[in-house]
């Protein structure tokens, strides 16, 4: 099982617009961006491959990445593509899902997400929520806003997945005061 970097096909285009994908915003255009299938270790330890879009000039830092997560046995519930959630946040964050490239604004704000440019990934969202102005999200999430629990899944300040991230120039949700978006990794420029 080895990672791919693909184009996108016209049947996932098909899927992500209007849904994923929405033209009137900011979005990379869909040549832009590409489909990567990711060898990923589930929570019991097997071997699963899953989906990611991102742009093209981060897919090989992106696979790079996800290389070392799986050398270090870290566990991933779900890797889905967001037009599987209908493209809704909140949706594939209860479902625990790990996703990239969604188009759409910053929650309550009329900003462009990260994820729109498809430079944002989130991973494991129940092990590693978000918490905005003392509300967890997803509700699933509440038991692990004690981060002393280093359990499976769960990023920490400087454990080897988190590492993984930040030496390849990324930076993390987690080291923010307000919100706190443990799941969240991110890169500005590439």
């Amino acid at each position: 099982m080895r990672a791919r970097i693909l184009e996108l096909s016209s049947d996932i285009r098909e899927r992500m617009i209007g849904v994923s994908w929405h033209e009137e915003l900011p979005s990379p255009t869909l040549d832009e961006l590409c489909l990567l299938q990711i060898p990923y270790k589930d929570f019991l330890g097997a071997r699963q491959m899953g989906e990611l879009v991102t742009v093209h000039p981060l897919a090989i830092q992106v696979v790079d990445i996800f290389a070392r997560l799986f050398e270090l046995s870290f566990p991933i519930h779900s890797m889905r593509l967001m037009h599987e959630f209908s493209g809704d946040d909140a949706a594939s964050m209860a479902a625990n899902n790990s996703s990239c490239f969604n188009s759409r604004r910053i929650l309550n704000s009329n900003r462009i997400s990260l994820h729109a440019l498809g430079r944002a990934i989130d991973i494991n969202p129940i092990q590693n929520p978000v918490i905005r102005d003392g509300v967890v999200r997803p509700d699933a999430g509440k038991r692990f806003c004690d981060r002393t629990l280093q359990e499976p899944g769960m990023f920490a300040g400087d454990c080897p997945a988190t590492r993984a991230f930040l030496d390849a120039g990324w930076k993390w949700g987690g080291s923010w005061e307000n919100p706190k978006d443990y799941h969240h990794f991110f890169r500005e420029s590439e």
